[in-house]
């Protein structure tokens, strides 16, 4: 007879004081628990049950052997449980939701990583820029500014907070000339983003230093993010736009962050991490959300252009160790 088995039988035989609720216990029948209790006392030499009639309870040289048994036991299922959850991790389908703001080499490398640490799970993406509830079934956690989660009952944790700057291509400052200052984007064509522009007015308003200004562009377009970033790469104008998102961009010098000490006037924008709160959270889901925490708070990885810098800042190192 398993060993497991005789273990399991006498601590619930003991737990109940019953030979009957033990086997209801383990959905097996009493005489299967009588054959485990006697087995077992005849492999340790002891008898550990005091039965009668009326009742089962334990005798005195097995009450540590008791409380043994059940701390082995416990041990043991949750290490079952914390294999199964690792099993679970390694398939089933994460519906994640994500700002067009988002989208940028960060998260492609966000997806990547991710990906290493869970090849098997069906990450399925949507990006939009509308309000979600995670409770009717399209997803099951977003990446999203506050305003656009119903937040009665969900999970938030904050894992970026930034500015909007100003970004134009190289190709559309040589062309246009670079402006000096706030006023002077009157006579740009601005990419503007639906939050910064006001409404029903032809004008936005920026932050420069600490004075509020208000610019009416000579020409502009309005859209999301997305859609934003890529008309900027291509020269149409100057666009607002969140730092995390461009950064890669002008650390590649794809964009020009132009007129540092301006920002969009409606502050830093924050990115959040909801997901429903449940008593049993899918262990994939729980992967997920602490790999997100630990991939924000980590340092971004050097650029390109980092890269180039530390390299030169060494040969001009190297090249005055050898003069002097």
């Amino acid at each position: 007879m398993d060993q497991l088995y005789m273990l399991r039988a006498f601590v619930a035989a003991a737990r109940y004081q019953s030979f009957s609720r033990a086997a209801d216990s383990l959905d097996v029948t009493t005489g299967s628990i009588s054959k485990a209790i006697a087995k077992l006392e005849a492999c340790i030499q002891t008898r550990v049950l005091l039965r009668t009639t009326r009742s089962v309870s334990l005798t005195e040289a097995a009450q540590p052997y008791y409380l043994i048994c059940c701390r082995l036991l416990e041990e043991l299922d949750e290490a079952n449980r914390r294999i199964s959850r690792e099993r679970e991790v390694e398939g089933g389908r994460l519906r994640l939701v994500v700002h067009p703001m988002l989208v940028s080499e960060t998260f492609s490398r966000l997806v990547r990583d991710y990906r290493v640490i869970a090849p098997n799970v069906s990450l399925v993406v949507a990006v939009q820029d509308d309000a979600v509830n995670l409770y009717d079934g399209r997803f099951d956690i977003a990446i999203l500014p506050p305003h656009l989660v119903e937040q009665s009952a969900v999970i938030r944790r904050t894992l970026s907070r930034t500015p909007r700057i100003l970004v134009a291509s190289p190709a559309y400052l040589e062309h246009h000339g670079t402006p000096g200052m706030a006023a002077h984007l009157a006579g740009h064509f601005l990419l503007v983003d639906r939050e910064s522009r006001k409404t029903s007015v032809n004008s936005i308003d920026l932050l420069e230093g600490d004075r509020r200004v208000s610019v009416s562009p000579m020409s502009s377009m309005n859209g999301n993010e997305v859609l934003l970033r890529a008309a900027a790469l291509t020269g149409i104008g100057i666009a607002t736009l969140p730092e995390t998102m461009v950064r890669e961009d002008i650390d590649m010098g794809h964009l020009v962050h132009i007129l540092p000490e301006c920002t969009a006037s409606d502050g830093n924008i924050e990115l959040c991490l909801f997901y429903s709160h449940r008593e049993l959270l899918p262990a994939r889901l729980r992967t997920f959300v602490d790999f997100c925490a630990d991939f924000f708070r980590a340092p971004a990885p050097p650029t390109v252009r980092d890269a180039k810098t530390v390299s030169q800042a060494t040969n001009r190192r190297e090249d005055y160790a050898v003069t002097s």
